[in-house]
């Protein structure tokens, strides 16, 4: 038996918590409350989910039936699941490492822990190692997509601000080239102010949304990993079991108990069977009868 440990960050909705851009993101209903994947429950499930579990059945390990150093198989060759069927015998392996893994997680420190208990220590250790790194590719591959996705919302949005920024600007450039003489007119002094907030706002909106796009395009390129690995798993120097000690501890006991219940069963029997010859002997003679009909 062997397990390792993943450290899980502390969330994957920056779109909607990020200043400038909430507002945004409330309006399309990106919540941050939306995304369940920063719950270490998530990672839980994730583990045994069929799409991760056959991903990991299909990976290569170091064969512990082949003494040719490092031959590699998959799951299905290292437990001898022989069916025609392919899809079969992923799901026959796909059962047995949900009977060999065990996943639990510890929801106020996002701490996830994999416990592989398989037939040979090398095999549980690469399986458990395996596990947190697909937990890592699927985390990487969500990330890439979110920030790509995100990328391409403040694209457009960039692209749209501009236009309103650059309309806002028109619409100022024609209010001083038809109103010259503006400062002596309280009318047109407002007006000048409602269209001068125009363009500040718009120039406000252009200006967030082209920083949230540049950190959009930086995260996409971003390769640094976000679930971090606390502790591999390694190949345990003693087994869980079986406990050879236990087992022989156990068997001596119960041997012992049963020996003494039969040795007093007999006796007792014996007793009977002195007080009361005539019962005794219909017994037994009920009994072969019974031997010979059966």
């Amino acid at each position: 038996t062997t397990d390792a440990g993943i450290q899980l960050p502390k969330g994957l909705a920056d779109l909607a918590t990020q200043p400038g851009v909430s507002g945004l993101a409330s309006q399309f209903g990106l919540g941050a409350g939306s995304d369940p994947s920063p719950s270490p429950a998530f990672y839980a499930q994730l583990l045994v989910s069929r799409e991760l579990l056959t991903r990991l059945v299909l990976s290569r390990f170091p064969n512990p039936r082949t003494e040719t150093p490092g031959d590699s198989a998959d799951l299905l060759a290292i437990y001898r699941i022989r069916e025609k069927d392919h899809e079969r015998g992923v799901e026959i392996a796909i059962k047995r490492v949900k009977r060999e893994m065990k996943v639990g997680f510890d929801a106020r420190t996002n701490f996830v822990s994999i416990l592989m208990n398989a037939r040979w220590a090398l095999v549980s250790a690469a399986v458990a190692n395996r596990a947190a790194e697909l937990v890592s590719a699927f985390n990487s591959e969500q990330r890439l997509s979110r920030a790509r996705a995100r990328r391409l919302f403040l694209e457009s949005r960039v692209t749209d601000a501009q236009a309103e920024l650059r309309a806002a600007e028109a619409g100022l450039r024609n209010f001083y080239e038809q109103n010259r003489l503006w400062q002596s007119s309280p009318g047109l002094i407002v007006e000048e102010r409602r269209v001068g907030r125009r363009v500040e706002t718009a120039s406000y909106l252009y200006l967030s949304i082209r920083r949230e796009f540049e950190s959009a395009r930086i995260d996409e390129v971003n390769t640094t990993p976000v679930i971090t690995v606390v502790d591999r798993a390694v190949p345990p120097r003693k087994p869980l079991w079986p406990r050879r000690t236990a087992i022989v501890l156990t068997a001596g006991i119960l041997g012992a108990g049963l020996g003494l219940l039969w040795a007093a069963a007999r006796e007792l029997a014996s007793h009977w069977a002195r007080q009361h010859p005539a019962d005794a002997a219909a017994l037994r003679e009920s009994v072969r009868r019974f031997s010979r009909e059966v």
